[in-house]
């Protein structure tokens, strides 16, 4: 099964959530072999394999295989591991690769520490003291550092073995770029995948590697204390396990031991080099205070060398999880194993980087990422793939290659009609109270050329026994500064702008059920045209023109499959026909970073963001011939934080305002919102009324607490609730102020004086049937308006 979905489904969890082709020179051949144990014969995994002289290194896969790329000549290679005694070997590399099997030596000189609880002191504390010191001193002496890096995701299903085990791979050659106080860029130079992932869906990385040096780490909405923190000791207790040998030094292993099992920590062991206290390895996971839907067993990892005699770098970074999923999704195996693996090299130190390399743009893909053939990525790939997943690669690759069975058309057409149904796809099918039943065809095509987006759409609309249509696109000018021109032209029924809903959001679901729909409409048929560009970093500008002749639009029907006796909860208001010329413009500023996917550009997901949009429409006779005078002001917010490390807090906020003959189309209209499952920012007793005017205020907060209220309470029966917790609350005002009426403006509610409410949810109800897990919402109303006063609903709350 070929879906973009797979991939950003399972990828998302394996995420630890200048354009040029790298520095290795094509005269590099292959120095490969494996490393066994001299005792026994097995294959050794994790060696770190070193070129004496150079920053080149590797580590050996679980089938004790390594391979490194060098220029031909005399060679020093240097092999570690704690467990085994470190081995050297030269090697005269050929232009035709060369072969190199070594087996290493048990380290007989390992000793055993013990972990003592409760004890006032331990060494360790003194020897966290001295690394969280030296990481104080490396960052104030490193600047800036590159490096290439090949990493590896592999999905498996836990309920099957062997390459039959294996879902998907997913690989990738990258070289990043790192500069004070925290710049980061990746790009993907080469990438390859199993056949059921397209190409363009697969962006594995390195990433913003999980940064020990940094005193906490965000993990989705846990902020949590690193293990070198300037504070840590007020977070963890240190003890000495094991002292061991890497390379002729001493190296102490500390187990890390949250204080309190209430707090998000991580679990695990860190590993200090004696005399100079750099960190050269951690292994850890995440206490029970820590939980994110759906997954578990995760599992974190790096390995460090020693690079320029002075700054110890991650060479090995290992991410694990499982997924379970409670319902079964067509071609998704419901028990999934993700397991990802990073092998950093040829590190560069102190040589600056080009201005302007740092932007927007954290993740990039070279445009030529996907034409690398098997030659010349083999003489790149650092960790070679074991057998298993050489079968695997094949197995899959041939079944993608054959038709699909009845079985699977059939699968695919029950999902995609149950999708219909309820997500829905309106250029295909939609329902509302104005249009009716509408049919079409239609969509948005991007994919002719990145700098190219068509947009085609007709379809015929049952209720008012016409065809409507809507044909345009856009065309990119400048790709850096994100220049984009565009135009549409539609006759078509369109949805009066509302401050709670989404504009994009598709009621056909609640509309056609239960008669549910927070949208009025009118009909326009006229042409639009607009610009909008990159002002600076993470802010857009853009500006736009509409010329359109606007109509009321009836109601046509009224059907309703859950709801058939009820009557249509809201009439559809009129408004003001005539044409409308109006220019506009807005500003957005958008914190998230953004990635470019050979030349297509989308925004990465981010635990905390803030987003605000402030915007002007203009119409007036005096400017063009026009049947509308009015200016129309407003400002957007959304603001997502972590407070207190209490969990995190959402803000919806939203103001306008206008001057002159403000038309009901144009009015601040604060809608009830999808009024099926609880959603965020919404008000959820306004019984199916929307309020309206000329002026409107609003705002919405929602902290959610996860089990983190629960557990930090440290109360018995209450400590370990296993559910979430969230609270909220908003208002909202609008008025109608020197205005002058309008036809239907004594239909039009306005509060006068905020409308209020509150209220608290109960998540984590349907773990057994994730990801859909829902929660319960009760909600009242604090303001004294004759909606609703009292309120329940569920909504997903994970």
């Amino acid at each position: 099964m070929k879906t973009a979905a797979i991939l950003l489904f399972v990828l998302a969890i394996a995420s630890p959530v200048l354009s040029q082709s790298g520095r290795l020179e094509t005269r590099q051949v292959a120095l490969e072999g494996t490393i066994t144990d001299l005792d026994n014969g097995t294959p050794i995994e994790r060696v770190t394999v070193r070129v004496i002289g150079s920053n080149v290194s590797t580590l050996s896969n679980s089938d004790g295989r390594y391979r490194l790329l060098l220029q031909p000549g005399e060679w020093e290679l240097h092999f570690s591991h704690v467990a085994y005694r470190t081995a050297t070997a030269n090697v005269a590399v050929d232009s035709g690769g060369t072969t190199l099997d070594i087996a290493l030596e048990r380290n007989v000189y390992e000793l055993k520490g013990a972990t003592v609880y409760e004890r006032a002191y331990d060494p360790a504390q003194e020897i966290i003291l001295q690394a969280i010191a030296r990481k104080r001193d490396i960052l104030n002496q490193l600047a800036d550092y590159s490096y290439d890096a090949y990493t590896k995701v592999v999905v498996t299903d836990l309920e099957k073995q062997g390459a039959e085990g294996i879902f998907l791979i997913a690989e990738s050659q990258t070289t990043a770029y790192w500069e004070q106080p925290d710049k980061y860029k990746e790009i993907i130079t080469a990438r390859r995948q199993s056949g059921n992932i397209d190409a363009e869906n697969n962006l594995v990385s390195v990433g913003q590697i999980l940064n020990f040096n940094a005193n906490r780490i965000d993990l989705g909405q846990y902020s949590l204390v690193t293990p070198t923190a300037t504070d840590a000791l007020n977070s963890y207790n240190y003890y000495l396990i094991d002292t061991v040998y890497l390379d002729g030094r001493t190296v102490f292993r500390l187990e890390i031991e949250p204080r309190s099992n209430a707090d998000p920590l991580f679990v695990g062991t860190i590993d200090i080099a004696d005399s100079t206290f750099d960190v050269v390895a951690v292994d850890i996971g995440v206490n029970d205070a820590v939980r994110f839907p759906f997954i578990d067993s995760l599992r974190y990892s790096q390995s460090f060398a020693l690079f320029n005699n002075e700054f110890w770098m991650p060479i090995d970074i290992r991410f694990g999880a499982q997924v379970h999923l409670g319902i079964k999704f067509p071609g998704i195996p419901q028990n999934l194993g993700v397991s990802q693996v990073a092998s950093l090299y040829s590190y560069s130190f102190e040589r600056g980087h080009r201005k302007g390399l740092f932007d927007e743009y954290v993740i990039e893909v070279e445009p030529r990422a996907d034409d690398i053939d098997s030659a010349a990525w083999d003489s790149r790939q650092t960790i070679p793939l074991t057998v298993t997943e050489t079968d695997a690669y094949q197995r899959i690759d041939s079944i993608e290659a054959l038709p699909p069975s009845f079985r699977e058309i059939a699968t695919a057409v029950l999902f995609g009609t149950v999708l219909l149904a309820t997500v829905g796809y309106p250029d295909l099918f939609h329902f509302n109270r104005a249009e009716g039943y509408y049919l079409g065809l239609g969509g948005e095509l991007t994919k002719l050329s990145p700098d190219v987006s068509l947009r085609v759409k007709s379809g015929y609309s049952f209720g008012r026994e016409q065809w409507q249509h809507e044909y345009g696109g856009a065309y990119r000018l400048n790709e850096d500064r994100r220049l984009w021109v565009g135009g549409y032209w539609r006759d078509d029924i369109v949805k009066r702008p509302t401050v709670i809903s989404d504009p994009d959001y598709n009621p056909t679901f609640g509309a056609l059920g239960w008669k549910l729909d927070p949208f009025d409409y009118y009909h326009e048929r006229g042409f639009e045209l607009f610009a909008r560009s990159k002002v600076a970093n993470y802010v857009d500008a853009s500006i736009g023109y509409l010329d359109a002749r606007q109509e009321s639009a009836p109601i046509t029907s009224d059907h309703s499959i859950f709801a058939k006796s009820e009557p249509v909860i809201r009439d559809n208001p009129s408004i003001v026909d005539g044409r409308l010329r109006a220019l506009s413009a807005s500003l957005t500023f958008d914190s998230r970073p953004l990635m470019r996917n050979k030349g297509y550009t989308r925004r990465i997901e981010t635990s905390q963001r803030t987003s605000l949009t402030i915007g002007v429409e203009y119409a007036s006779p005096d400017l063009i011939d026009n049947d509308f005078d009015y200016r129309r002001y407003y400002a957007k917010l959304y603001a997502r934080r972590r407070m207190f490390d209490m969990g995190l807090t959402t803000i919806n906020a939203f103001a306008g305002m206008a001057e002159g003959d403000l038309p009901p189309q144009r009015y601040f209209t604060v809608d009830h919102g999808n009024g099926i499952l609880f959603g965020n920012g919404e008000f959820s007793t306004m019984d199916k009324h929307n309020f309206a005017g000329n002026r409107a205020a609003s705002v919405f907060v929602n902290h959610d607490f996860d089990r983190l209220l629960f557990r930090k309470s440290g109360l018995p029966g209450i400590k370990d609730i296993p559910f979430t917790l969230q609270i909220f609350g908003g208002a909202f005002w609008t008025e109608f102020n020197d205005h002058a009426a309008n036809t239907g403006d004594e239909f039009v509610r306005n509060t006068g004086g905020p409308y209020a409410e509150a209220g608290f949810g109960i998540g984590n109800l349907t773990p057994f049937i994730s990801p859909f897990n829902l929660g319960l919402f009760f909600t009242w109303q604090v303001s004294e308006y004759k909606t609703g006063y009292f309120n329940w609903t569920f909504g997903f709350a994970f």
